[in-house]
């Protein structure tokens, strides 16, 4: 055989001619399916035995109609993205640093992985109840201190290997081995006294006291996925880089700012039906243009200058409160808010409604109690209410006649509960509070240091909030107020009750459902009744989505099921 150099250059001519041809008419399809390469070879194969006459006419339009056929006629239309018209196009505010489950510990990037991996259990975007996902089914001991787990058998990682007992031990164990030192890992496995597996499919937990929430920790995205243990131990300090899970997509590959997924061909539901890429894109404005001219599929917080002409364009927009809380939160082991009537005339007077409308321009939905929907229920408790007149004559009583000077500390940044920062949000605080004879003056820093802050106690009450991890009122309740987290800071405004301990512990024991919503009114009733915070608002999660995009599920948590969207 002749060496490639020697190559006739009609025949190459000819051979780039008919190439061209295709690609005009589809430059990033004409070497996507492998059945194309047959026909190159062809092609070549023709030219070589001609003898050097340049390939007829009729050739070319029989071959490069051929190709268009086989690439299935895809002329890039205007409504297509410029990656892959087949493929879904989702826009967020950033990406994750690492594909590693147990080193992320961001809701606001965390979708990828969601792509990727499973946990035991998944909780309905709804409801957020738990649901099976690689445990069919698990049962609790009497004492509440076993929880065994029966794996659906046959699962495979995205590397092959199977997803047994022994792989869902290994993998936790990993976990479990972070949990005095990780956030993550601590909140899921600190109850955790050991793993044990009986058989190939059963895996079983046996934890220190009981604690109810912890089948919704581990649905949690972080720390509590199953990763393939093969893959750990083949590639270990670089297995972000390889990651391999059983859920419905594997990586294709990695860029700046732009990480794509393919189908898990192991994947127990079938393939799913697409390629899904995701881009960071900071901007909301540059995501909403870029919605609009057809170059995404899906976006996250779109800006809500653009939500006009986003349904203007018949462009979905979905939105629901997120799992979170803003709040007002009073220094009670000191003057002037250890007095409880103090603090109850200020959460009694302010107007929620308007802060939301004018500190945070809409972005955001009042809240009358702690726990946000669906976690709260109709017979949750609200907070006091009082007039000018009765606030002005609390303070005169309260040894204030001509009013109070106060200082509020805030956050400068943007936050996910407040998106316009917590300066714009103390000024609408301080104006309506001036009304009332109340003057306030405003000390703002950057989030880290406006942390400090709190725990120096600087100021005399501060804007803070909390955003929920597993979507368990516990997570909410016994974080922030329960008398045990004083030493951690998390309970910041420093209040304390016995009755509201013993309240919050026993949620955290009781299985049945029912019994610990009621415990929770109880404690959310003395919460709000004793005003060691006042309950803000909620964040308004919301995502836009092209037309054709169907099987969009939205979570408070501000998570997307991937699997089960579908792209026309």
């Amino acid at each position: 055989m002749p060496p490639v150099n020697n190559f006739p250059q009609n025949k190459v001519f000819s051979f780039r001619i008919l190439i061209l041809n295709a690609s005009i008419v589809n430059e990033r399809y004409i070497f996507a399916k492998g059945r194309i390469f047959h026909i190159l070879t062809l092609i070549t194969y023709l030219a070589i035995i001609k003898g050097g006459r340049p390939l007829k006419s009729k050739l070319y339009i029989i071959v490069t109609l051929a190709l268009i056929f086989l690439t299935g006629g895809c002329i890039n239309t205007a409504g297509w993205n410029s990656d892959d018209g087949r493929k879904l196009v989702i826009l967020q505010e950033s990406l994750p640093d690492t594909l590693d489950p147990l080193k992320n510990s961001s809701y606001e990037n965390v979708l990828p992985l969601t792509g990727i991996y499973e946990g035991l259990v998944k909780l309905n975007t709804a409801t957020l109840t738990p649901e099976p996902c690689l445990a069919r089914n698990w049962e609790v001991s009497g004492d509440g201190l076993r929880w065994t787990f029966n794996l659906f058998p046959g699962i495979k990682f995205s590397d092959g290997t199977p997803c047994t007992a022994e792989a869902v031990r290994a993998s936790m164990a990993r976990s479990l081995s972070l949990k005095d030192t990780d956030p993550y890992p601590a909140l899921v496995f600190a109850p955790v006294a050991s793993i044990d597996t009986s058989g190939e499919y059963t895996v079983s937990f046996t934890l220190k006291d009981p604690f109810t929430p912890f089948i919704k920790n581990l649905a949690l995205p972080f720390a509590a996925p199953v990763v393939s243990p093969a893959a750990l131990l083949k590639y270990g300090d670089n297995f972000w880089k390889y990651p391999s899970g059983t859920g419905p997509y594997m990586v294709d590959s990695l860029g700046r700012n732009k990480i794509e997924l393919r189908p898990n061909p192991y994947y127990r539901a079938g393939p799913a039906s697409s390629n899904i890429i995701f881009k960071a894109v900071p901007d909301p404005i540059d995501r909403s243009d870029q919605l609009l001219s057809g170059k995404a599929d899906i976006i996250f917080f779109p800006a809500s200058r653009s939500l006009d002409a986003l349904r203007s364009k018949n462009m979905k927009v979905i939105s629901l409160p997120g799992l979170d809380l803003s709040f007002i939160g009073f220094y009670t082991d000191r003057a002037p808010f250890s007095d409880r009537d103090l603090r109850r005339a200020i959460a009694g007077s302010l107007d929620r409604g308007k802060i939301v409308a004018a500190a945070m321009e809409g972005e955001g939905v009042p809240a009358d109690g702690i726990l946000p929907p669906p976690m709260a229920g109709p017979g949750m408790s609200k907070g006091p209410s009082y007039t000018t007149g009765q606030v002005r004559e609390i303070l005169s009583r309260k040894g204030y006649p001509g009013g109070m000077d106060i200082t509020l500390v805030t956050y400068q940044d943007s936050r996910r509960y407040c998106p316009q920062g917590g300066s714009a949000l103390a000024e609408e605080i301080k104006r309506q509070l001036e009304s009332l004879g109340i003057r306030v003056k405003i000390a703002a820093s950057p989030w880290d240091r406006h942390k400090e802050s709190i725990l120096n106690r600087d100021g005399d009450f501060f804007l803070y909030g909390w955003t929920c991890d597993n979507g368990d009122p516990d997570n909410f309740m016994h974080t922030l107020f329960h008398s045990t987290q004083l030493s951690s800071g998390l309970n910041v405004s420093g209040f304390t009750s016995q009755k509201l301990d013993v309240y919050l512990l026993t949620a955290r024991r009781v299985a049945d459902g029912k019994a610990r919503k009621t415990l929770y009114e109880e404690a959310e009733s003395i919460i709000l009744q004793e005003a060691p915070l006042i309950p803000l608002n909620h964040s308004l999660t919301r995502i836009a989505a092209a037309p054709g995009v169907k099987g969009i599920n939205l979570s408070g948590f501000g998570l997307i099921e991937l699997n089960t969207i579908q792209k026309d």
